[in-house]
């Protein structure tokens, strides 16, 4: 499938980044960060892109894995006639991007084999969990669940979430993913939760540690490296696994950096801090 997408930059820009989002969001919530990467690094092209069953990307065939958004990935870089450079992922789209990376430094035909050079995790746990019920997204999938609509403003539905305990801006973010019903006016979610809970069924049962471990032990020139971003507020990376992550070799092709003043939501909680770590780390120019 070729995931619906937008660019940040010019079509004349030497490289080309993928940027995937968390889950229930879309390829436009990177857009500010996105244009102030650009502005720092104009040889490169951002392409935002929707996830399957996220935004506009809507009826991919099963199954709905994270190897599976990786092929999707691959899918759009041959619509496009050109592999990305980096590939840069959040939350969700951490691991999809760690996954699409491992696929490509293990697979020595890979189209993509010559080209790219760095993978970035933001704030992405690599490891397998087992989620409680008060974790985040369960917690909003369940309220989603539970407020199906229709709903006749975004008001109404706004009003819903916070009535199911979720926060106003985490309910105000919602809503911007209703779409009207064809034929009325009713507002209806553009999510199909089904598939979503599938994905995430993947996510937090996929471990990339080991993987990562061996990458590890590579040469520093290796590439792709892989760049592990850790908040330092995060309710994501679990004490064991921060401890896993500074255990990694240092010097090598998996870096780890942590993002001071930021929770989970990085490019919202500290862009500044978020601009300044990964414009002295994407690659160089040329």
């Amino acid at each position: 499938m070729i995931p619906h997408h937008l660019f940040v930059g010019a079509e004349t820009a030497p490289h080309l980044a993928f940027v995937l989002h968390g889950v229930l969001g879309a390829g436009h919530n990177f857009r500010s960060f996105a244009k102030r990467l650009n502005e720092a690094r104009p040889d490169i092209r951002f392409a935002l892109i929707d996830l399957r069953y996220h935004g506009r990307s809507l009826g991919a065939p099963a199954p709905h894995t994270l190897a599976a958004c990786a092929a999707d990935l691959d899918d759009l870089a041959r619509h496009l006639g050109r592999s990305p450079s980096v590939v840069i992922g959040h939350s969700l789209g951490g691991k999809v991007a760690l996954t699409y990376g491992r696929h490509v430094a293990e697979d020595p035909a890979h189209p993509d084999r010559a080209t790219l050079a760095q993978v970035w995790a933001l704030d992405s746990d690599p490891g397998p969990q087992e989620p409680s019920s008060e974790h985040e997204v369960l917690r909003v999938l369940g309220a989603l669940r539970r407020h199906p609509g229709p709903f006749s403003s975004r008001a109404e539905a706004t009003e819903r979430l916070l009535g199911d305990g979720l926060s106003s801006g985490l309910s105000n973010w919602l809503v911007m993913s209703l779409d009207r019903s064809p034929g009325s006016d009713a507002l209806t979610w553009r999510f199909d939760l089904d598939a979503i809970e599938t994905l995430l069924t993947d996510y937090f049962s996929t471990d990339l540690w080991p993987f990562l471990e061996d990458w590890a032990r590579g040469s520093p020139h290796q590439v792709p490296r892989f760049e592990l971003l850790v908040a330092e507020h995060s309710d994501r990376w679990s004490g064991s696994m921060r401890e896993r992550a500074a255990h990694l070799p240092s010097g090598g092709p998996v870096r780890v950096h942590e993002l001071k003043a930021a929770g989970h939501w990085v490019h919202v909680d500290n862009p500044d801090g978020l601009l300044a770590i990964m414009t002295a780390h994407l690659p160089p120019v040329g």
